[in-house]
């Protein structure tokens, strides 16, 4: 058996009073006086969207391809949400009967990966999307370089309770006219 040196013996009577009175103390109390540490959230990094859009007729771009950067979706609805905003894109470019930009939806898988987008190849418009307060934003770029961002909008959501894509109607169809302009200005940079 251990016994305690008598040096020791004065400070054993406090550490145990303090160690019982802890293991009897309420536990919300407990919780309270030490709460759980928490992570600092990591930037959601950007993702890129399998659905673009083809682009058919005499428009200077053949596919429009999409870039969450912020839209903070669930990753389970990330595919129908993009899916949507695609064709609610196309549908919205197809509605003028004054030229409409005729366009249709395609899954490629491999322009989820950020490699594909490295090279900027002209014929492509890149649209960056995020959420924005009460609504969601978007910008149209050309290019790589800031001088191809030839839009930068935020756009307030319908409301549509949780209906996500129902609330992304207003952002297609911003975009959708922002794209007739471009393309009736012929000026796809940020200084026409």
């Amino acid at each position: 058996m251990y016994t305690l040196p008598p040096a020791m013996r004065p400070f054993l009577l406090p550490f145990l009073c303090s160690a019982l009175l802890a293991a009897c103390a309420d536990p919300a109390a407990r919780t309270a006086a030490a709460p759980e540490p928490t992570q600092a959230e990591a930037p959601t990094p950007a993702s890129y969207s399998p659905f673009a859009l083809a682009v058919g007729g005499e428009a200077p771009f053949q596919l429009i391809s999409f870039k969450d950067v912020g839209m903070s979706l669930p990753e389970d609805a990330r595919g129908y949400v993009y899916e949507s905003l695609a064709e609610s894109l196309a549908s919205s470019l197809g509605r003028r009967p004054d030229g409409p930009l005729t366009s249709h939806v395609v899954h490629d898988p491999t322009l989820t990966d950020p490699a594909a987008h490295l090279a900027c190849e002209g014929g492509h418009i890149y649209v960056d999307v995020w959420s924005s307060g009460e609504g969601y934003g978007y910008s149209l770029w050309s290019g790589c370089g800031e001088d191809d961002r030839f839009a930068h909008r935020e756009i307030a959501a319908r409301e549509a309770g949780d209906d996500t894509v129902a609330a992304l109607l207003p952002l297609a169809e911003d975009m959708a006219a922002q794209l007739r302009s471009a393309v009736a200005t012929g000026c796809f940079t940020r200084h026409c």
